[in-house]
Parts: structure tokens; C-alpha cells; sequence
């Protein structure tokens, strides 16, 4: 959802004074669930496979 809309003012301004709060964390969510993908692939040094870097 775009943080400007005429509906939503508060928000705007909240997004103004402290950044965009809801999309860093969608943006940290993101990167932690890639690695933790990254981390828990076991199943590729079970078969004797390099992990991925």
C-alpha cells in the first residue's frame, strides 16, 4: 500500500517523521527469511552438495 494517500494523513505524517517503518521491516523480514533458507538447507550437504554462498 503507498504510505501517501489523502485518506490516510496521520499515517502520512507518522511516515514523515520516523521513515517508512512498515516497509523496512517487510524489507528485514524479506532478507531474514532468505537466509534463513540459506542456513537451514541441510538437505544439500546430505548429498554431499556444496551449499549455496
Amino acid at each position: 500500500m503507498p504510505h501517501r494517500s489523502a485518506a490516510s494523513p496521520i499515517y502520512d505524517r507518522l511516515v514523515d517523521e520516523h521513515g517508512d517503518v512498515l516497509g523496512e521491516a517487510r524489507k528485514l523480514a524479506e532478507l531474514t527469511h532468505r537466509e534463513a533458507e540459506r542456513l537451514l538447507a541441510w538437505d544439500l550437504s546430505a548429498t554431499g552438495a556444496d551449499r549455496p554462498e
